[in-house]
């Protein structure tokens, strides 16, 4: 396959980048309990059900939706603010999901959510 043409239609001769964020199978279900002595889990709220995309270095990245289609809820897994019930979270190659401390500290310096102003939309 003949690679795509750069500015000036000759052909790119970069290597792909490495990729910076790559997001496979990404799922979040919050528990439905009912019960208050034993709680008895009787359902799952499927906020985000297999969320797959990678991410090259300089590249952004912007999630719309729906009000309640789980954008928050994808940002929140992406600095790891909450766990996923599923999937994997690589940034650098390094599984985001694994990782505590300092190494967290790290990525979220580099890994940020910017929340859309209600007001203005």
């Amino acid at each position: 396959m003949a690679e795509p043409a750069a500015p000036g239609g000759r052909a790119s001769t970069t290597a792909p980048a490495e990729p910076v964020l790559e997001v496979s199978g990404l799922v979040k279900h919050y528990p439905l309990t009912q019960g208050v002595l034993f709680k008895k889990q009787v359902g799952a709220v499927r906020a985000v059900d297999g969320v797959d995309f990678v991410l090259g270095r300089g590249e952004t990245l912007g999630i719309v939706g729906e009000s309640g289609c789980g954008k928050s809820t994808v940002a929140k897994l992406l600095c790891h603010l909450e766990r996923p019930t599923a999937g994997t979270i690589r940034y650098r190659g390094e599984d985001v999901t694994r990782l505590s401390g300092r190494a967290l500290k790290a990525v979220r310096r580099n890994v940020q959510m910017v929340f859309q102003d209600p007001y203005t939309s």
